[in-house]
């Protein structure tokens, strides 16, 4: 188990994992700004021995951040300046508008990357590890995947966020949430520091479109109080309930029905939830950077603890409910891709992530697993290659240990954070290189058994190649249309996509438009595929019917140990022709919709 305080890892050999490096933030600005339900600044909450922010402050210098600039109101720095330490640059700041333009300055007088963070957040230290510990990627947010309190929702398609929302903005269609941490590189740290000075007249004197927005939020936020209260939602205030698909209150929709009378403790908790959401800077400071056409990456928290408590209350059960998780456990199954075949993730998977840990804990790096398993693969298409029933065994068995290896150097990496783009790059291309070496291998086994298949591997190395040029074609125009997808302006609530579904809405209203015909073919064919996805047997067969690299891998394996390479060819063939089909064509519908 791990400590609330501490957070060690729970293992108790874990120290071999190697150190995060340090961390290339140049400025860390905390905004100690949101107030609780006592009228002090969450951030000073107690917490253990000392309080929520000091607590924060000792993770960021665990983690290499230098000492932070906290953001507070006035009458508050000499509490705050005493629980971050003399080393923080405690500022005050007496509204929104001035933490965006003292952002804006410290940003452009800064070297490097900045951090801007709530400071009454109170998660795990690998939560902000795997945030600020890669050197490789680019502008992120720590993100959840789920709808929770105190947290404004955005969208991503394909690991880029297209929209997002603070209190004054919305968003149509979420399917994340932003959990209060973003990290800028140098290269978008000025158009961080435009869209502060954009943003701060503009939540100087709010407009009234975005006082509208921020009472629309105000009443879905009261209804999910009054839900909460009576069981009909788990997680209250401050601990996020069960996954939902979409969050209602960023989906342009009304709230309708009887009013809702809430308790005196409801009350000061929708209350107290209400005043902080526009303190939320670095909620907006995301808008601005998403609608600046700035790439952002969501760094998803996995399965780690997350919460922005508000009352001291709210904080005891924090520091209650984080004692009990077991974080190497958490970062154990986070270490294992979601989105894996079923072969991957039934017969690989289970056992291959443990193997991740032993090699974490004896240093061994992902890129030294990523070639051991490309050596696994020259010995099994070596085996294939004696055309001996002996050598097609061997050949299979060596065939499934290279690719459990090449599981475990991206379960390795994603356990320890170690990655890099030779890394991504190696994977990549020996992934290709022994797939087609066991090809040969077969044929030349094959030969050798008198059975002449290289008709058959030829045509095997054209179908895969050619389903990778498709698949990394499809992939960079895919990323090329979602780094142009219209913005609104940030004066304006709503994304693009609600903007025109308003637009929609209002023609019709008026009369100015007729109603919306029956939908498109091809967009009826894919809502009616994607609801089959609700089904979790029929999710696998979706994902088998794309003959991943895991089934591939055992096609090869199991038909060459037990029958012949011209079985093995076929089989192999039949699977990839239909494979080819399938993913052709929803890519064909995906393009006409």
């Amino acid at each position: 188990m791990t400590s609330g305080l501490s957070d060690t890892r729970a293992a108790p050999d874990a120290s071999t994992i190697p150190a995060a490096r340090p961390a290339g933030v140049g400025l860390a600005s905390v905004l100690a700004t949101a107030l609780a339900s006592d009228g002090l600044p969450a951030a000073l909450l107690p917490w253990a021995d000392g309080t929520v922010v000091s607590r924060l402050a000792g993770q960021l210098a665990g983690l290499g951040v230098p000492a932070p600039l906290v953001v507070t109101r006035p009458g508050f720095e000499a509490a705050v300046r005493q629980a971050v330490g003399p080393a923080a640059d405690v500022r005050a700041s007496a509204s929104v508008a001035d933490d965006l333009r003292l952002i804006a300055r410290a940003a452009r007088e800064g070297a490097g990357e900045v951090l801007v963070m709530a400071g009454d957040i109170v998660t795990h230290t690998d939560a902000l590890e795997g945030l600020v510990a890669n050197p490789h990627a680019g502008t992120r947010i720590l993100a959840g995947g789920r709808r929770r309190p105190l947290a404004f929702r955005f969208q991503a398609r394909r690991g880029r966020l297209v929209s997002a929302a603070s209190a004054y903005h919305a968003v149509r269609s979420p399917n994340g949430t932003f959990l209060g941490v973003l990290r800028t590189v140098p290269g978008d740290v000025e158009a961080l520091a435009q869209a502060a000075e954009r943003l701060a007249p503009l939540v100087a004197d709010v407009p009234d479109t975005w006082r509208d927005e921020l009472d629309r939020k105000a009443e879905r936020w009261r209804a999910a109080v009054e839900r909460a209260s009576t069981g009909e939602e788990e997680g209250g205030d401050d601990f996020a309930g069960p996954d939902e698909p979409e969050d209602l209150e960023d989906t342009g929709d009304d709230v309708g029905g009887a009013a809702i009378t809430l308790s005196d403790a409801d009350e000061l908790q929708w209350r107290t939830r209400v005043a902080a959401a526009p303190e939320d800077a670095a909620a907006l400071l995301l808008v601005g950077l998403v609608r600046a056409h700035v790439d952002v990456t969501p760094v998803y928290l996995r399965q780690l603890f997350w919460t922005r408590p508000l009352s001291p209350a709210a904080t005891a059960a924090a520091a209650e409910r984080i004692k009990h998780y077991d974080v190497d456990r958490v970062l154990l199954e986070s270490a294992v891709k979601s989105a894996d075949g079923f072969f991957t993730t039934f017969f690989v998977s289970p056992y291959s992530k443990y193997i991740a840990r032993w090699a974490a804990r004896r240093g061994f790096t992902p890129n030294q697993v990523t070639t051991v398993s490309m050596l696994l693969g020259v010995l099994a298409a070596a085996a294939f290659a004696t055309g001996e029933r002996w050598g097609l065994v061997a050949g299979a068995v060596l065939l499934q240990i290279s690719f459990t290896t090449d599981c475990v150097d991206g379960q390795l990496a994603r356990y320890t954070r170690q990655f890099s783009k030779l890394g991504a790059w190696l994977d990549s291309v020996f992934d290709r290189t022994k797939e087609y070496l066991a090809f040969a291998g077969l044929a030349i086994g094959a030969h050798h058994m008198g059975d002449e298949v290289w008709v058959l591997a030829c045509a095997a190395i054209t179908l895969q190649t050619v389903r990778h040029s498709s698949d990394f074609s499809y992939m960079a125009v895919a990323h090329q249309a979602i780094t142009v997808t219209p913005q609104t302006p940030i004066e304006q609530p709503l994304d693009h996509a609600g903007a025109r579904a308003e637009a929609r809405r209002a023609a019709r209203a008026g009369g100015a438009a007729p109603a919306p015909s029956k939908r498109p073919l091809a967009t009826r064919i894919l809502s009616a595929w994607h609801r089959l996805d609700r089904a979790r047997a029929l999710r696998w067969i979706k994902r088998m019917a794309a003959f991943p690299i895991g089934e591939r891998f055992a096609v090869i394996s199991i038909t060459a140990a037990f029958f012949t390479p011209r079985v093995t060819f076929i089989a192999w063939l039949t699977w990839g022709g239909l494979a080819v089909v399938y993913t052709q064509a929803g890519r064909v519908l995906r393009s006409i919709r």
